[in-house]
């Protein structure tokens, strides 16, 4: 049975989670024969030379307009032209408007994902998630917490819905490296405690929060600094409310970054505030890098972390608890050690890349062969209509 000729499909490629995690995977099947690619419709995005660095085929449809009848058009023009076998679609609305014209044109199998609990769907975003239900054989979570958000949010049979969780490549992430130029970079003092997060300046990740767990940090601990790195609707709104106070001096907002693995081996503590997660791939990176991590205890992350066994877990909007389990950690470094190095552990055991890759491989496989026996017998029973 030859491999199957599998597609991604994004509106672009941008720096975020999902097209990071596609790009992996994609790139891990390549290595094991299967024929990957990555298409995206309007722009290639900021990942794109990355893509290309990976050796994967990408091709940008560059609509120029928004969703509508010539957004059919152009995924109808290119899937006549690629003839994939699998489509696996990302990001809000595209297993919709991806998955209606691959019916038409009978590509085989049709899987749509789900990274987020996306509470912010309105009546209308709704719909269109619905509709595409109809024609996908199945929609992929990336933990738990997402699946159940899907089930018991969106009309569509819970037989077809599964969680594969994301992996780390710790080839990439390593946290035996101990070099980092980033506290060069950023002037931090020899000695003095870098504690930080990488997330976008979005409502869901609870940067108020953070904000004031890191001004009651800095009154018991005024020789840390604070590292924020993303980018993001609100991230003026916060550089201005941390610029108001004493504080303001000891944090550092760096932007979007490339290099992650640099950033996160340049922290002592890694923190997220979210209010919302579906499983967060930076929360992966900074455990595979032995960082000790304190988070909030929503959607996916208590998957990932036990809390006092891999990392500390925090009430969401708790900037006091967020607080007091750094100040924890930093007044302990043997605990704050154990618990990166049990993070580094249970990464390798349950969360690796190649654990990933054989999760998407074995779908891939199993989904295929669901369709070859379905058309066999469909075949056969036609012979045996015609032979009576």
């Amino acid at each position: 049975m030859n491999q199957p000729v599998i597609r991604y499909v994004f509106p672009t490629m941008n720096l975020g989670g999902a097209e990071k995690h596609v790009i992996s995977l994609a790139s891990g099947l390549r290595e094991r024969g299967f024929d990957t690619g990555i298409v995206t419709l309007f722009e290639e995005g900021a990942l794109a030379d990355s893509i290309r660095e990976n050796g994967l085929p990408f091709v940008c449809l560059r609509q120029k307009s928004g969703w509508g009848p010539a957004t059919f058009f152009r995924i109808s023009r290119w899937i006549r032209s690629a003839r994939p076998d699998v489509l696996h679609t990302y990001l809000f609305g595209f297993h919709f408007f991806v998955g209606l014209p691959a019916r038409v044109l009978k590509v085989p199998i049709l899987i749509s994902s789900r990274r987020e609990l996306a509470q912010w769907k309105k009546r209308r975003h709704r719909w269109l998630e619905n509709w595409g239900n109809r024609f996908v054989d199945r929609v992929v979570c990336c933990s738990e917490a997402a699946k159940k958000w899907t089930v018991q949010n969106e009309q569509i049979d819970p037989d077809k819905v599964l969680t594969l969780h994301n992996g780390v490549d710790l080839r990439q992430f390593d946290g035996a490296v101990r070099e980092s130029k980033i506290r060069l970079e950023f002037r931090i003092p020899i000695g003095a405690p870098l504690i930080g997060t990488v997330a976008n300046f979005s409502y869901e990740k609870g940067y108020p929060y953070l904000l004031e767990a890191v001004r009651r940090i800095h009154e018991r601990r005024p020789d840390a600094w604070f590292l924020f790195v993303g980018s993001g609707r609100f991230e003026q709104e916060i550089k201005a409310q941390a610029q108001a106070g004493s504080v303001g001096k000891r944090i550092i907002f760096a932007g979007q970054r490339p290099d992650i693995p640099e950033i996160l081996r340049g922290l002592d503590i890694f923190v997220l505030a979210s209010l919302i997660e579906g499983f967060p791939n930076v929360l992966l990176e900074a455990m595979a890098m032995a960082k000790p991590v304190v988070a909030t205890a929503v959607g996916g992350i208590p998957e990932l972390i036990t809390s006092d066994k891999e990392g500390l877990l925090v009430p969401a909007r708790d900037g006091k608890s967020l607080a007091e389990a750094i100040l924890g950690l930093l007044g302990n470094p043997e605990k704050a050690s154990r618990l990166g190095q049990e993070a580094l552990q249970k990464i390798k055991n349950r969360f690796s890349i190649e654990r990933m890759v054989d999760d998407y491989d074995k779908l891939y496989r199993t989904l295929r062969e669901e369709k070859i026996t379905s058309r066999n017998k469909a075949r056969n029973s036609m012979v045996e209509i015609c032979a009576e």
